[in-house]
This record gives structure tokens, C-alpha cells and sequence, in this order.
């Protein structure tokens, strides 16, 4: 084999196919693998309970399973197509929204024609992440957050391998799971600053408004109104407006909880910058214990992350780079490449990212 570049990276960075650039020993001296051994599921298990915490690796074999990575996660569509009829449906619940807040009663025409539309983009997920990344201003903010939450609640859906009513359910409940919101005064809705404590509680009736709003129709299912209702209730019963356990709650609920948590803290708005993607990462995976239903967590993390392959991002040091590989065990420190430099943020003490570009 002509002589390669070498990498080190965190066992938890490694993934199959990469090479080993040298012979692995355990603490005793024994081989654990020779160089140029091929890696895959077990022999990284393996070396995960050895103790042993990084490895070597060949630049090219990393760089061919990330391209390999990148083929599994592909998606195929045509992004023009997918903004014009985003931009579409986000008019459409601009005009739902404003009908309610004159009194109107919901019609369910138009927002039954979105999901029917939104369940048929299968392989739109690429498009789908790239539409919740985008800038919003504050005075239609609340449109393109429904409009995301409804999309980011039928991919969870369709992870978990739910059967196609559920996830159409999923779909109907994130794009109306924020409508009790057209009942919330336009100047507490759009108030830039922090909200007084009784702003704040008038906000936190939007979840009763819209529960009300489609309780008793007959052509919403009962279980999405429900979770209309419960959106903002959590797995240890601290959230409202009902202080539910997770006991108690549907699991349209539970993955709207975790579609409409994303969605709010990445969001862009005129006045308030998002946090990346990567810090929202580290805090739903290791701040949100007894808050967000695990199961759900597990199925949404473990497959959105790795639309953030190839994302350019801005390291503490100013440098720009790459991200190549997600680490499971922490989202929040994927490897980055930084020129022809490859930086693994789990291992590194002095690299974090602060910008997603």
C-alpha cells in the first residue's frame, strides 16, 4: 500500500470501512487489530470495551465512508419545486391563521390539503432541513414554524416506522399545533423582548385556545387534538397546561414536543440569532433527561444529524471547516475538517463549534 496520511480519531468518530493506519494494541501489548485491518460494527464495539478511547486511521478509508455516508443519507428532489410550494403552504396557513383570529371557524380544507401534500415528499428530507434553517422575521415566524414542525413531526414519524395514519396524524398535529396562537394578542405574539409573567401566561393559553378550536370536529382526530392540547407538557410533568406525566400523553404528543423544541431553538429570527444546530444537539441530548420521551429523542437524533454531513461550520479558533462524521454518543462534537487538517471535537480540548455557516 503507498504510504497514506494518518488520522487519530475518538472510537465513537470511527465508523465501518475505515482503516486502521496502525496495529491497535490493548494495555497488556496485545494485538488487538493489525494495520490495515478493515473496520466494522464489532470489531468497534470491541474496541470501545477494551478501554481503548482513539485510534489511527487512514485519511483516504475516513474519506471514502463518509462519501459512502453520504449516499446512504442522500435525497433526491428538486429543491426549486420543493421552495415554491413550501413558500405556498406557508401562505396558506398565513391565511388559516389570520381567518381564526377574525372569528372565522377553522376550515380544514386547506390545511388537509398540505398534509396530503406534505406526506407524499418521501424523499424531500434534505430540502426539508435546509427549509427550517432558514431566516425568519418576527411577524411570520409563527407560519414557517408550524409549517416545519408539521414536516420535522412526519420524518420523526416515518423513523419510529409508524404506519402511514400515524404519520399523516403527526403531519396534521405539527402544522396546527400552534393555531390556539391566533388568539394570542398581536403585540404579545411579535413582542421582541422578554414577555411580563402575565404576557407570558396569556402565550401559554395557545394550547387551550387550539384545543378548543378543533375539539369538536369531526373531521380532526381526536388524538391530534389532544395533542394540540399537550404539546408543551413533559415526560416528568413540569410543563403545561395540564403538568401531565409522560404517562399520560399520546405519542403524537411526544413527537411534537421534540419536532417543536428543534424548530424554535435553531430558528433564525431577525432579532434573536439561532443557536446551531450542534449546541440544540447537545442539549436535547444531555440536558433533556425526564423531558423529552427518550424513545422519540433516540429515533430523531439518530437520523437527522447525519443531514449535517458536509455542513461548513466556524471553530472558537476562527477557523472554517467541514463537518465529515457525527459521533453518536455526542452530536454536539462531530469531526471537522479544517483544510487538510481533520479536527475531532470530542477529542480536541481546544476546538468547539460557535457558528453554523
Amino acid at each position: 500500500m503507498m504510504k497514506e496520511r494518518k488520522l487519530t480519531l475518538s472510537i465513537d468518530a470511527c465508523r465501518p470501512g475505515m482503516l486502521t493506519a496502525e496495529v491497535i494494541f490493548n494495555k497488556y501489548g496485545g494485538v488487538l487489530l493489525w494495520e490495515n485491518t478493515e473496520l466494522d460494527e464489532n470489531s468497534i464495539h470491541r474496541l470501545k470495551v477494551m478501554g481503548i478511547d482513539r485510534i489511527p486511521v487512514y485519511e483516504q478509508s475516513l474519506l471514502d465512508a463518509r462519501s459512502a455516508a453520504e449516499k446512504d443519507w442522500a435525497i433526491s428532489g428538486d429543491s426549486q419545486r420543493f421552495k415554491i410550494e413550501y413558500e405556498k403552504d406557508v401562505h396558506s396557513i398565513k391565511k388559516t391563521l389570520y381567518d381564526l383570529s377574525t372569528g372565522k371557524p377553522l376550515s380544514t380544507e386547506a390545511t388537509h390539503e398540505i398534509v396530503d401534500t406534505l406526506v407524499q415528499k418521501s424523499e424531500a428530507n434534505r430540502n426539508i432541513i435546509n427549509a427550517v434553517m432558514q431566516v425568519r422575521s418576527i411577524d411570520e415566524y409563527t407560519y414557517y414554524h408550524c409549517m416545519n414542525v408539521s414536516m420535522l413531526a412526519m420524518m420523526i414519524a416515518r423513523w419510529m416506522n409508524l404506519d402511514e395514519k400515524m404519520v399523516k396524524d403527526c403531519t396534521e398535529a405539527g402544522l396546527l399545533h400552534d393555531i390556539g396562537k391566533a388568539k394570542v394578542p398581536v403585540e404579545i405574539l411579535n413582542k421582541p423582548g422578554k414577555l411580563t409573567d402575565e404576557e407570558f401566561q396569556e402565550m401559554k393559553r395557545h394550547s387551550e385556545y387550539g384545543y378548543m378550536m378543533v375539539c369538536d370536529r369531526h373531521d380532526v382526530e381526536h388524538q391530534v387534538a389532544i395533542s394540540i392540547l399537550t404539546h408543551h407538557e413533559k415526560e416528568d410533568g413540569s410543563g403545561y397546561p395540564l403538568g401531565l406525566t409522560g404517562d399520560k400523553l399520546n405519542l403524537i404528543s411526544k413527537i411534537i414536543t421534540v419536532a417543536d423544541i428543534f424548530d424554535a431553538m435553531t430558528a433564525n429570527r431577525t432579532y434573536k440569532y439561532k443557536d446551531t444546530p450542534f449546541k440544540v444537539f447537545e442539549l436535547m441530548q444531555h440536558s433533556s433527561f425526564g423531558v423529552l420521551n427518550p424513545q422519540v429523542l433516540d429515533a430523531f437524533l439518530s437520523n437527522i444529524t447525519h443531514y449535517y454531513i458536509g455542513s461548513k461550520v466556524k471553530l472558537n479558533t476562527g477557523e472554517i471547516g467541514e463537518v465529515i462524521f457525527m459521533n453518536r454518543l455526542d452530536f454536539s462534537r462531530p469531526v471537522v475538517k479544517v483544510d487538510e487538517n481533520y479536527i475531532d471535537t470530542a477529542v480536541s480540548k481546544t476546538h468547539r463549534i460557535v457558528e453554523f455557516l
